[in-house]
């Protein structure tokens, strides 16, 4: 039995404003079915005391000391933005969610 009903598929597309022909439905319906199969093989590892990993490599978290330093002027940053609001320093972007 399969963890989706073709209306989850759906719902989820309409989310990412997509158009999903039948077989392409039923292709992700068993698809994302076998990865979440796939981790619950993975959640059946057993891992008690095994130490948390952030990075893989030792040192790859190392950051710069975080200080102020000069950035871009309003003005500037703002100069090349097609549709900006000067006066009020921002950008406008097309609305995404709900368009």
């Amino acid at each position: 039995m399969s963890r989706f009903s073709p209306d989850e598929i759906d719902r989820v597309a309409a989310l990412a404003q997509l158009r999903l022909s039948d077989d392409l439905r039923s292709r992700l319906v068993t698809d994302l079915a076998q990865i979440l199969e796939y981790v619950d093989r993975l959640q059946a590892v057993p891992t008690e005391g095994v130490p948390l990993t952030a990075h893989v490599a030792e040192g790859a978290g190392d950051l710069r000391a975080d200080e102020p330093r000069p950035s871009l002027s309003v003005g500037d940053a703002l100069a090349n933005a097609t549709d900006a609001n000067v006066k009020a320093g921002l950008f406008r972007v097309p609305r995404v969610i709900g368009a």
